[in-house]
């Protein structure tokens, strides 16, 4: 069979295996402390370092490759003709064991089971060691399928075995990643179910859609058998392009993923709730170019250039028109989520006065304007994409931009009060006269907490209640009780012998009582205090007036709470509140009996209730 005999073709054989195995271990044995130095980083390590540590990694082992390589194509030149009939196997042998060599390398530096601490995917250490062992599996059936089918032509049993033992490999290959898929079907969806939505369960959406990753990664590898087994047979041809680049453009996508929230936390390094909710867009923009370009790259692999398809010379108009409407959408509904996202206030209702949390604050003026930017935002995107789409469709919009600013002069013309109430709002905005939750009265007499503000009105909720809409335009003066601080001031009748000494010193006392107290004590800016006499009831009592500067919508409680304290020390100290009395003098004890009658009717008639008597 072979030149010196099959011992040598043997001996040449194994020579050549020896050899490049030899020089394979050689290498990995000497680069050894090197991978030890970049496998083992002392304590926690970023992202980016991590990354670095995998590639240098990857480098590392692909070296004993580059060194098995050479060493067989050495070894088998040096032998000359004493391989006999094997001498067409060695590129087969060569080729198909570096392939899967490398292959399994990006596998388990992706999956990097041998070294969690530097992982750069999202996986558990179950997950990556069970995916890095079905794969390696896989390749090795593979290679060694390969190897052997490479025999058969070379020793004279021709092509036909070789054509049945790589379709047998293929589907054999083919078997196990399916059998792997329907023995782990719920585990995985349960993990893309966490990747989608951070937690686990089954419910909603997510769950939904991760259901159907298995059947979608099941059909995909089905498709691919019957692809590149009808090729195979047909033409004996290997069309792996397709099959194969589409797992390596999904095993590149976590790696991809990570790095795309690495660098938007970078990026955007603040705490605050509106850089979370930037970060949130961001990453989803990232994950949905990624995955545009991972089916760009995947279609082109299995030989359809979208690109050239849509925008390439001789395109059809159609597709060119469709691409063109389909990214400004997918633009324009970018650019409107980044807007919500900075834009972005909670909605904050009024408390209506007396009956809401008093310390609850209000709204900050960038919280009031929001809204109002978000719509006039919407409005001017919404006409952008619509000109875009209009455009990309072949209708000119000269014409229409003429139209519009002749249409806009006609309704301004006929919207006047329309008008005047938008740039009353937008001057009452700019002046900052009002916040949502602010608590407010017009010069109507209406008064309510700002629940909402639009284009034209602005809407109060009352304390009882009801919802109230005023247009901009309708207003004049505008008094509002919630700015800054209050000062509220109470007045008590007394009788005429109090020492206003005495009250005041009572009133101090309670005032420091209030500022020590821990729940009413923040509310004051500045403690309760007496104003001393403010008049006198025709000698029948002392209006005594005290007084307390307090934080907006807190005067209502410490006016309660006030009152009802001073009644009780007023009460320990002798202080005594003054009835309301009509003194008579009449000519005999009868007259004055009679009209002392009369004068306490009247005076029950025209008292107010609650009127301390």
């Amino acid at each position: 069979m072979a030149q010196f005999g099959v011992a040598a073709m043997l001996g040449a054989a194994f020579a050549l295996v020896v050899g490049g195995v030899g020089a394979a271990l050689f290498v990995g044995r000497v680069l050894a402390p090197a991978w030890t130095y970049l496998s083992t980083p002392s304590g926690l390590i970023g992202y980016w370092s991590r990354l670095g540590r995998t590639v240098g990694l990857g480098m590392l082992e692909l070296l004993p490759v580059f060194a098995f390589v050479v060493a067989t194509r050495t070894i088998a030149g040096a032998l000359g003709g004493a391989h006999g009939p094997l001498e067409g196997v060695v590129w087969i042998y060569h080729a198909g064991v570096s392939t899967g060599w490398g292959f399994l390398i990006l596998v388990r530096r992706v999956f990097a089971p041998d070294v969690p601490a530097i992982r750069i995917a999202r996986l558990h250490d179950e997950d990556a060691k069970a995916l890095y062992e079905l794969l390696k599996t896989a390749t090795i059936v593979a290679v060694a399928g390969w190897v052997v089918a490479g025999c058969f032509p070379n020793l004279g049993f021709g092509f036909p075995p070789a054509l049945v033992t790589v379709a047998l490999t293929g589907t054999v290959v083919a078997g196990l990643l399916g059998k792997a898929l329907w023995s782990n079907a719920t585990y995985i969806a349960r993990r893309a179910q966490e990747v989608l939505s951070g937690q686990a369960g089954l419910d909603g959406a997510p769950g939904a859609v991760a259901y159907s990753v298995p059947a979608a990664a099941g059909l995909y590898l089905f498709l691919s058998w019957v692809y590149w087994l009808a090729n195979w047979l047909e033409r004996g041809q290997h069309e792996l392009a397709g099959p194969i680049g589409g797992v390596f453009a999904l095993l590149v996508l976590p790696v991809a993923d990570r790095a795309g929230i690495e660098m938007i936390g970078g990026a955007v390094r603040s705490d605050s709730e509106t850089a979370d909710r930037l970060r949130h867009v961001m990453l989803g923009a990232w994950r949905s170019l990624i995955g545009v370009v991972a089916i760009y790259v995947i279609v082109r692999l299995w030989g359809l250039d979208l690109l050239v398809f849509a925008k390439g010379p001789g395109a059809p108009v159609w597709a060119s028109t469709l691409f063109d409407i389909i990214l400004t959408l997918l633009l324009g509904y970018l650019a409107w989520r980044l807007i919500r996202a900075a834009l972005y206030r909670d909605e904050q209702a009024g408390d209506g006065g007396e009956d809401g949390d008093p310390m609850a604050p209000a709204a900050s003026r960038l919280s009031t304007l929001a809204p109002l930017f978000r719509s006039i935002l919407l409005v001017i995107l919404s006409v952008v994409v619509t000109m875009i789409i209009l455009s990309s469709i072949g209708v000119d919009i000269g014409p229409l931009l003429a139209s519009a600013g002749i249409v806009g002069i006609a309704i301004g013309f006929g919207a006047q009060t329309l008008v005047r109430d938008v740039f009353s709002g937008i001057v009452f905005l700019i002046d900052d006269a009002f916040r949502i939750g602010e608590y407010i009265e017009l010069d109507q007499g209406v008064r309510g907490s700002v629940e909402w503000i639009s284009f034209r009105s602005l809407i109060l909720r009352h304390h009882r209640g009801p919802v109230i809409t005023i247009p901009f335009g309708e207003m004049k003066l505008v008094t509002n009780h919630t700015r800054d601080w209050v000062i509220y001031k109470m007045s008590f009748r007394l009788e005429p012998d109090t020492d206003p000494k005495v009250v005041k010193k009572t009133v101090k006392t309670v005032g420091q009582e209030f500022l020590e107290h821990p729940e009413h004590g923040p509310k004051f800016i500045e403690p309760l205090k007496s104003q001393g006499v403010l008049s006198i009831d025709d000698d029948s009592a002392l209006i005594i007036r005290v007084k307390f500067k307090c934080y907006p919508k807190t005067q209502f409680i410490l006016r309660r709470e006030i009152y009802h304290r001073l009644r009780e020390v007023f009460a320990e100290n002798g202080i005594k509140f003054a009835r309301k009395k009509v003194e008579v003098i009449g000519s005999s004890p009868l007259e004055a009996s009679a009209a002392e009658a009369v004068l306490a009717d009247e005076v029950a008639a025209t008292s107010k209730p609650g009127d301390i008597r």
